[in-house]
């Protein structure tokens, strides 16, 4: 019994980083152009989709992962902030993205559980370097917090969002990215209908 329960726990205090390489934003069903921008949008909202992307299935703790795959066919720069996009659910409550650090609080190995069942420090060791791959795999995989888009150039990142334990509904949920052209100043929100 000893023997399964250390294996069971040095099976889970580890983390396998999987690439994530975006389709041209051609490939994706929920798409348009705005400002002569193309913008994608993939919610990886499945357990299969989110434990593709990042290992485990971060919707079974109420997260919401959405890529977003963008390509600039204007001229101009254009803004992308992080933190000013939105996702309103049909209900209307408003969510902000959460950073991929909050999420890695909410799903990392607790270190003392495994130094103490797992027979002492090699536990510890495990678990902590399991966290250390999730922090790094996920943030990597996170849309930058800001970033001018140059003329011709892509983009893509995911923007996590924490909708809640139990509180998982997505249909009918609004997903808007507002995107400013840094020559003009103008801003344009580009609005995606989750469905």
């Amino acid at each position: 019994m000893t023997i399964l329960l250390v294996t069971g726990l040095s099976a889970c205090a580890s983390h396998e980083i999987r690439p994530m390489t975006p389709q041209p934003t051609g490939a994706y069903q929920l798409r348009q152009t705005a400002g002569g921008v193309e913008i994608a949008v993939d919610p990886m909202t499945t357990k299969a989709k989110a434990e593709a992307a990042f290992t485990i299935d971060l919707t079974e703790q109420g997260y919401a992962p959405i890529l977003l795959v963008m390509e600039n066919r204007s001229s101009d720069n254009v803004l992308v902030l992080k933190d000013a996009i939105e996702l309103v659910d049909s209900r209307g409550n408003l969510r902000r993205p959460v950073t991929a650090e909050v999420m890695v609080e909410k799903f990392e190995h607790n270190k003392i559980a495994y130094a103490l069942l797992g027979f002492g420090i090699f536990s510890y060791m495990s678990a902590e370097e399991a966290n250390k791959k999730m922090r790094a795999d996920w943030s990597s995989k996170e849309l930058p917090a800001e970033k001018a888009l140059l003329p011709n150039r892509k983009l893509h990142g995911v923007v996590y969002f924490d909708l809640g334990p139990g509180l998982f509904t997505f249909p009918n949920s609004t997903l808007t990215i507002p995107l400013q052209n840094l020559k003009s100043g103008e801003k344009f929100p580009v609005s995606f209908r989750i469905p």
